[in-house]
């Protein structure tokens, strides 16, 4: 799988996780209230969001709310990994 530019930023397991903000979380002061230690990662996609929710088994009402979410069709450049995981997502869907 390609290089999605995080790995420097993941620890141990346990000590750090992947979190996918949206919406006013975007902004790096909001999301230092609650997490002072929190780093940029990388740009996603809704619909990666919504396909990584369904595949680790979240519950069935978090992924009705993010399905919910109106993309706004967000065309710029995100990671290759990013890109395989919407194209295979994509062809389980057909």
């Amino acid at each position: 799988m390609a290089n999605s530019g995080c790995e420097e930023l993941r620890g141990q397991e346990g000590e750090s996780f992947l979190y996918f903000a949206y919406g006013s979380n975007l902004l790096t002061e909001r999301i230092h209230l609650r997490n002072p230690s929190a780093a940029f990662c990388c740009v996603a996609r809704l619909q990666v969001i919504c396909l990584g929710a369904k595949e680790n088994g979240l519950p069935l009402e978090y992924q009705k709310k993010l399905n919910a979410i109106e993309p706004n069709d967000y065309k710029g450049e995100v990671s290759e990994e990013i890109e395989d995981i919407i194209r295979k997502g994509e062809t389980k869907a057909h």
